[in-house]
């Protein structure tokens, strides 16, 4: 047998739920087998150990414990209910604003092109003509301050 097998009918063994042939087994084990009368032994203090941790004695009923875990479950689904009716609001808020007239500014839009016309030599009157997007880097749309000259020589200093 396995060490697992016999280590479970030893347990069953001291639980007294074994049958009569597993009974017999066993205790014929424990008079001829030392690491099993060993690990019988082993067993036996757990359980015994098991058997004599104090219980420790509740300051509160278990009505009380029951009604404060019912209580703190119900303010979680409260919270929950608080922030979602918030982030709901939020947003009916964001659509009404964007729909008022007026917000135009803050509402985002397509850059659109308008032909530009040019007068060509062939043709007397202005032809529209479709030019690709050109950034000015040369001609900013703000006027950049001028910086002083760096000086050619280095200064001396004089510390007298």
């Amino acid at each position: 047998m396995e060490k697992r097998d016999c280590f479970e009918l030893l347990s069953a063994y001291l639980d007294g739920e074994v049958t009569a042939t597993e009974r017999r087994q066993v205790e014929e084990w424990l008079s001829t087998d030392a690491s099993i009368k060993c690990l019988y032994k082993r067993l036996l203090n757990l359980r015994q150990g098991l058997h004599n941790i104090p219980i420790p004695a509740g300051n509160q009923s278990t009505e009380t414990t029951i009604e404060q875990v019912l209580t703190r479950a119900n303010r979680r689904y409260q919270f929950s209910l608080i922030f979602g009716g918030a982030a709901i609001a939020a947003c009916v808020l964001g659509a009404i604003s964007g729909l008022l007239p007026g917000n135009s500014s803050r509402m985002l839009e397509m850059a659109q092109t308008r032909p530009i016309t040019e007068l060509t030599p062939e043709a007397t009157q202005p032809v529209a003509v479709d030019l690709p997007l050109m950034v000015a880097l040369n001609n900013p749309v703000i006027e950049i301050p001028k910086t002083a000259i760096a000086p050619t020589q280095k200064p001396v200093n004089n510390l007298n």
